[in-house]
């Protein structure tokens, strides 16, 4: 399972923005990108991500909205086959250094079982 394309994918319908696993030239306003940066490495392991939740240039309240957005679309993920216990631990600002682009990081865990 690639764990980052589902949550994506998810992610995306539930708070209605396009969703990537790679910041993509010409990014629309508003978008998400999905990257693991942890665990997963068995299934007695739980798996961490990072949700990026990108506005413009000085867009901060947009980008923290789309941020609230995500983080109350995580606890549905368990709707997904295979995946358990998704949970928001974390989020926090931090506008892109090289776009200056507005941006909200929203960690998540939780387990796959595949």
């Amino acid at each position: 399972m690639d764990i980052e394309a589902t949550v994506a994918r998810r992610l995306s319908k539930a708070v209605g923005v396009p969703a990537y696993l790679e910041v993509p030239e010409g990014a629309s306003d508003a978008f998400i990108t999905v990257e693991r940066i942890g665990g997963g490495g068995s299934m007695f392991e739980p798996c961490q991500l990072a949700v990026d939740c990108w506005a413009k240039k000085k867009q901060r309240k947009a980008a923290q909205a789309l941020s609230e957005r995500v983080s109350a679309a995580v606890y549905d993920l368990d709707e997904e086959p295979n995946l358990f216990h998704p949970e928001v631990t974390n989020t926090y600002r931090q506008n892109d250094p090289d776009t200056g682009r507005s941006r909200y990081i929203v960690q998540i865990q939780l387990w796959v079982c595949v």
